[in-house]
């Protein structure tokens, strides 16, 4: 029987090939981040190059996190856009890189920023501050 760290890197190898095969050439890979020791967390960073949008997958305790950020550091985590199952199995990544792919392509999405100890929303060059923090959660 494989071990568990065999299994999360077999399972960080599949992670990869999705967002391979769902954006082509359209995505660069940067980095990974292993220490499944603990809580089986692991990061996976990538460019998104038409947009020149930084892309981080992070996965820990079993679940999985897919953030935008772009080139200011203004920043916003896919399940705030769109909902969807964020169990760490492959079959949710594959539904996950699909609306991510969607997301990017229609790039009408808001980026969030803090400036100054006070939280902005930002939407290409226009920055509009964020008084009811319930939106940062989504609602």
């Amino acid at each position: 029987m494989p071990s568990d760290s065999n299994n999360h890197l077999t399972l960080i190898d599949e992670i990869n090939n999705v967002f391979c095969n769902t954006f082509t050439n359209d995505l660069l890979f940067i980095k990974k981040t292993e220490a499944t020791e603990h809580m089986g967390y692991f990061k996976i960073q990538y460019k998104y190059l038409p947009l020149q949008y930084d892309i981080i997958f992070e996965s820990e305790y079993g679940v999985f996190t897919i953030d935008i950020c772009d080139n200011e550091g203004a920043e916003n985590n896919l399940f705030r856009i769109v909902r969807y199952d964020n169990e760490t199995k492959i079959r949710n990544v594959e539904k996950a890189t699909i609306i991510l792919r969607a997301v990017l392509q229609k790039n009408d999405f808001y980026f969030y920023i803090s400036k100054q100890g006070k939280i902005y929303r930002k939407k290409g060059t226009q920055y509009k501050r964020v008084k009811d923090l319930a939106e940062l959660a989504g609602r």
